[in-house]
């Protein structure tokens, strides 16, 4: 592997469109340019000018980039489609290798936390949350469970939520926050600034799945639903509804 990494990121999973290019190496990885927009989920219009305004900040050009990092879930699944499309559009027109970078281990990244346990948490509607649990200890991360979709207080059951400190960030957090300090006083909310996914952060978590051999093949990238669309539930509740047998009332069915 090269000295240092060249890396465009972006992260499409809220309404809010981040794009980044950052030198990734052994120190680290230095941000070059980072642009963060509120888009109202209309990341396909709006994604490829945001990555060639980030590209001419930072005073780069697509052809500059070693390797590309998207952000592929969970989170909303309009965003996630095209972030995913656009990045392998780009991966296979510039032979460029892609990583695929799950959106909440990149969101744990987001505040430098030394020792503690660290939640992000994403608002997946219906009163619920996509979320996971990490543990930090002298720096390094630990994840405690899987990626979830669940109520906040399903995801606070697990023993792991009763140690100290207790972060929880993002999105989700801040609109279930009244429900999160009943079920866990001691939380500590991170300011919500401080709990947007950031491109930067799919690129260094990106970067250590790359330099852990992580594969990168285009060709197999997929966004991380979780669970079906409302689109998709509604559809399989009616094709349930057509499929029911009927009581034939006329019959004298007792």
């Amino acid at each position: 592997m090269a000295e240092e990494t060249l890396i465009l990121a972006a992260d499409t999973s809220t309404r809010h469109c981040t794009v980044a290019v950052c030198c990734c190496g052994g120190n680290g990885c230095e941000v070059r340019a980072q642009t963060s927009v509120d888009l109202q989920r209309l990341h396909a219009e709006r994604l490829m000018d945001s990555t060639q305004a980030t590209l001419h900040v930072g005073g780069h050009t697509l052809e500059n980039i070693d390797c590309l990092a998207i952000s592929i879930g969970p989170g909303s699944f309009t965003g996630l489609r095209v972030g995913a499309a656009a990045w392998k559009g780009l991966a296979f027109a510039l032979n460029l290798p892609l990583i695929a970078v799950p959106t909440l281990d990149a969101m744990s990244l987001l505040n430098a936390v030394p020792e503690g346990i660290v939640i992000p948490m994403l608002d997946a509607r219906m009163g619920e949350v996509f979320g996971a649990v990490y543990r930090f200890s002298g720096g390094r991360r630990e994840k405690l469970t899987p990626d979830r979709v669940c109520s906040v207080e399903a995801m606070l059951a697990e023993r792991h939520v009763r140690e100290k400190p207790l972060i929880v960030l993002g999105e989700g957090a801040q609109r279930y926050r009244a429900r999160i300090k009943a079920a866990a006083p001691h939380a500590c909310f991170a300011d919500l600034p401080c709990g947007l996914p950031r491109a930067d952060a799919v690129a260094r978590e990106g970067y250590a799945l790359l330099c852990a051999g992580e594969n990168t093949d285009a060709a197999k990238v997929a966004p991380t639903y979780l669970r079906a669309s409302q689109a998709e539930q509604t559809r399989a509740r009616r094709s349930a509804k057509e499929a029911a047998p009927t009581t034939d009332v006329a019959s004298g069915a007792r």
